[in-house]
């Protein structure tokens, strides 16, 4: 007898989007094969490429990743709702799957006739719904709008019947993708406990996807991370946790640095878009004469890396390597560009590049760069791992001011990585100055500027001394925009005093999202030895722990000319007012305890009477 609920060989799926919906019409009757003449009206589509994986019996399998990874798809192909292109997936037993609200329920029946209508379509016998049917009520406690029609239920209360009636006959396998996340946390807590008996007493499978990374930790004793269509990570769930939680953290502390470049209350409310928080780049393969080059390449890999650090790599032929949702990825529009398909051998996945009569001659690809790795840096390179058959590839990037492509180098010949170091300054959309890259002075406004316009921040004062930077630094110094509750940190105060100034006062003011003050720091450089500070200097705020909670927070900075006292507003500097945003989180960020606000560390003491 196997031991193995559900094992899946090398599997892919594959989609062909459509330029027009007519195209998906001819091509569901046959009529496209017969057209000879229309040869590029779709395009290939993988969501999941050579993915293998094994589900014990009674395992409790958690999968996490972003939306669109592949998850829902992979799920689909399990329970036989959608067809495999490549690859071969064995599941042995019954297949119980809630995959959205409500799935086979009749609006217009009510709770009761529609748990006696999903119990018979699966084959039970009256007598036993009967029995079924009480528990099922108690479990999902709608006693009072059972007999109401289904389509009056709110979406918590489809999630409660839906899971309820999905594992009140003992499924072998039961599949839950994010049904739960439409419950309140009491139900939530008792679906985690009946998945977990179900699985103790019955033997059952359970396969969870949910973003809820602490229900995925309290319920599974497994987790996968799936990105980009193929599998990332297996083990236990607090190693996959803590690796893919990793991820979120930076790409939240990338959009948290795109905020701070454009820090006016208004611009906050926006910068949730994706081009306020990258800017892209556009690349090529072209031949050296800018047409179709001869012979024929294999293009494995492609990377940009500003310093050492990675910023995007596309791993060409891979799943979704030619997904525009993506913060980088390749565009191959068949019959327009020279794009090979995705292919696979013994090094792994690749396309061909060559000429396959593309309108435009060439082989473009995209990189999106957060824009807060523009302010400072730029030294960027671009590395290409490729197989050319003679060094006839010329790689170029678009230049926005000439309207026109820059050339960087040539392909090596045969196996090899070739790399191409820019200065991405040069390279970047300057429109309406949507972002200035370079602290400079500014005469007209008599201050520096802080990565934006300063017709962009809501900043006042007198300016004899200004604000250069805020930076925050981690328990190691290094700079971050997500600090640790109960760890030590500092936040930094670049400025430049024109003149003497005397005892000027240093306030670092912390807000929550409603407006209320969480903290308030405040302190003079008398209180520090210095009577008079001038030119430019570091103002450092720092402690040993952390005392605020799991959070989204800003701030705002400023140089009083004295210290506030009660009932008087202190003359400013220089006040940067809310234009600084960061997170905390827990140490443990697969932690289940939310403390709230404040972390006050407390003793405590037990007295036997």
């Amino acid at each position: 007898m196997t031991q193995n609920a559900i094992v899946i060989r090398e599997l892919g799926k594959m989609y062909r989007l459509y330029k027009h919906p007519a195209d998906k019409v001819l091509d569901a009757f046959g009529v496209n094969r017969y057209l000879f003449w229309r040869k590029h009206y779709f395009q290939d589509f993988w969501a999941i490429r050579g993915l293998n994986l094994e589900v014990r019996k009674g395992e409790r399998l958690g999968l996490v990743g972003r939306n669109g990874a592949g998850k829902s798809t992979l799920l689909k192909i399990i329970t036989g709702n959608v067809a495999p292109t490549e690859g071969v997936v064995t599941v042995n037993g019954r297949v119980q799957a809630l995959m959205e609200l409500g799935t086979g329920f009749h609006p217009e029946f009510t709770g009761r006739q529609n748990i006696q209508a999903s119990l018979a379509y699966q084959g039970i016998s009256q007598q036993t719904i009967k029995e079924l049917e009480e528990e099922i009520i108690d479990f999902s406690e709608l006693d009072e709008f059972i007999d109401q029609p289904i389509k009056t239920y709110s979406a918590g209360m489809y999630a409660r019947l839906a899971f309820t009636v999905a594992t009140a006959i003992k499924p072998e396998i039961l599949i839950i993708d994010e049904v739960l996340g439409a419950g309140d946390a009491y139900f939530t807590g008792k679906c985690v406990e009946r998945m977990r008996k179900l699985t103790e007493d019955s033997g059952a499978t359970v396969l969870f996807v949910s973003h809820d990374l602490a229900s995925v930790q309290a319920l599974c004793n497994r987790a996968i991370w799936i990105n980009r269509g193929q599998l990332q990570a297996d083990g236990e769930p607090l190693n996959i946790i803590k690796h893919y939680s990793a991820l979120v953290r930076r790409d939240e502390e990338i959009r948290l640095k795109a905020r701070d470049l454009k820090v006016s209350k208004k611009q906050a409310s926006l910068i949730e878009r994706k081009q306020d928080i990258y800017q892209t780049f556009l690349f090529r393969l072209v031949g050296l004469d800018g047409g179709h080059p001869p012979g024929i390449h294999k293009i494995r890999a492609l990377t940009l890396l500003c310093e050492s650090e990675k910023i995007g790599q596309i791993s060409v032929g891979a799943p979704m390597d030619n997904h525009p949702d993506q913060e980088q990825y390749l565009m191959n529009e068949t019959g327009f560009m020279d794009w090979g398909a995705a292919s696979k051998d013994e090094l792994g996945y690749y396309r061909l590049y060559g000429n396959f009569n593309g309108r435009y001659a060439h082989a473009p690809f995209e990189f999106s760069v957060p824009k807060s790795y523009l302010v400072n840096s730029q030294n960027f390179k671009l590395e290409i791992w490729a197989d050319c058959e003679q060094e006839c590839v010329a790689v170029e990037v678009f230049k926005h001011d000439q309207n026109q492509y820059h050339r960087l180098g040539t392909l090596k010949n045969g196996a090899s990585t070739s790399g191409f170091a820019f200065d991405i300054k040069a390279f970047m959309k300057t429109e309406n100055n949507e972002l200035i890259v370079s602290a400079e002075l500014d005469t007209k406004n008599n201050s520096v500027l802080l990565g934006v316009s300063l017709t962009e921040i809501d900043e006042y004062g007198s300016k004899e001394i200004v604000i250069n930077k805020v930076e925050f630094l981690d328990k190691n110094g290094n700079e971050t925009k997500i600090l640790y509750s109960l760890e030590s940190f500092q936040i930094v105060i670049e400025y430049l005093a024109r003149v003497p100034i005397h005892n000027p006062t240093f306030v670092f003011c912390i807000y929550l999202a409603s407006g209320a003050t969480a903290s308030q720091w405040l302190v003079s450089t008398k209180e520090l030895g210095a009577q008079f500070i001038e030119g430019k200097g570091k103002f450092i705020f720092k402690g040993e722990k952390l005392f605020l909670g799991r959070g989204s927070y800003v701030a705002s900075t400023a140089i009083f000319k004295w210290y506030p006292q009660k009932g008087l507003e202190p003359e400013a500097y220089h006040v940067l007012d809310r234009c600084t945003h960061f997170q905390v989180v827990n140490p443990d960020e697969t932690e289940l305890i939310d403390y709230g606000i404040c972390r006050q560390p407390v003793s405590s003491e037990i007295i036997t009477l």
